[in-house]
């Protein structure tokens, strides 16, 4: 089967945008995937500013969409207008890919930049919450958010306490806020002084989260595959290997699909190289693809 895959021309601003270099991994993982005849790409349509404002407060939206200070610059990054454009651009793949992958069992989404996103502001780099959209949309389901990011997500976890729909499990070396809750599982990592006994604490924390989604059997997962726990990454305090993200992928991927528990995959975090943050990325989006492309051979 192919996986059904979204991405747009406005997910990437071009030079000499102040933005496109922290958004350039993305065009080069779609230049990897583009051709490769397992995904299948759509370009989805913006999220309309009436709905965000129904995810977001309205003030916060209309600072983006105007670049009204300080909210507009609340996530760390330059505002232009087409930050606000391409924000809105990810939300409409993340809302097409859970369309999909609740229709198909699987879809991918080719964006990054949602889950320290707040109700009021941005926050890390993320604009809006991506992942809250999608538990916003499908009230009547419930969402799981599978967070593998060196950073905890400390937006989700606040969207988690409004919305009953969604559970979000964070699993971080760092943890940027994120806490515990009624609906947000944070899992930190334990660092030793050894990888390979780092990558056994990470394993473990995995599994954890693996059994609490199997207890809770969600309508949907929504993994986020973050690149910033690699040992190159600048900002990694885990500092896995390459080989070690991709068991971590593997195991997500095998997991859900032998549960039968419906995935929608995008990306987060990278500090790396444009290129090497992509070839992470791709990695991901291959383990993707085999793991799945196995249903119909």
């Amino acid at each position: 089967m192919q996986i059904q895959s979204f991405f747009g021309s406005d997910y990437c601003p071009m030079a000499p945008d102040p933005n496109a270099k922290h958004f350039a991994r993305l065009s080069h993982l779609y230049a990897g995937l583009a051709q490769d005849s397992r995904f299948c790409f759509s370009s989805p349509e913006p999220m309309s500013p009436e709905v965000l404002s129904l995810l977001h407060q309205p003030d916060y939206v209309r600072a983006m969409q105007q670049g009204i200070p300080p909210l507009c610059n609340s996530a760390h990054l330059p505002w232009t207008p087409s930050l606000y454009a391409l924000s809105a651009a990810m939300l409409g793949g993340q809302l097409a890919g859970a369309r999909s992958a609740l229709k198909n069992g699987v879809a991918l989404n080719l964006a990054l930049g949602f889950h320290h996103a707040h109700p009021a502001r941005g926050g890390g780099f993320c604009v809006f919450n991506g992942l809250a959209a999608v538990a916003a949309e499908h009230a009547q389901k419930q969402i799981v958010v599978l967070d593998c990011d060196e950073h905890g997500g400390d937006g989700t976890s606040v969207f988690a306490e409004k919305m009953t729909n969604l559970y979000n499990i964070s699993i971080f070396g760092t943890r940027f806020g994120v806490r515990t809750g009624a609906r947000t599982l944070a899992l930190r990592v334990p660092t030793a002084e050894h990888a390979a006994e780092t990558e056994q604490n990470f394993f473990a924390v995995l599994e954890q989260a693996l059994d609490r989604i199997l207890v809770l059997m969600p309508d949907l997962v929504l993994y986020q595959a973050g690149a910033d726990m690699h040992e190159r990454d600048p900002k990694a305090t885990l500092k896995l290997s390459t080989e070690t993200l991709h068991k971590r992928d593997l195991r997500v991927f095998t997991t859900l699909k032998k549960a039968g528990i419906p995935l929608l995959c995008s990306f987060a975090g990278g500090y790396q190289s444009a290129e090497r943050t992509a070839a992470l990325y791709w990695q991901t989006a291959d383990c993707l693809a085999n793991v799945y492309s196995l249903e119909t051979q």
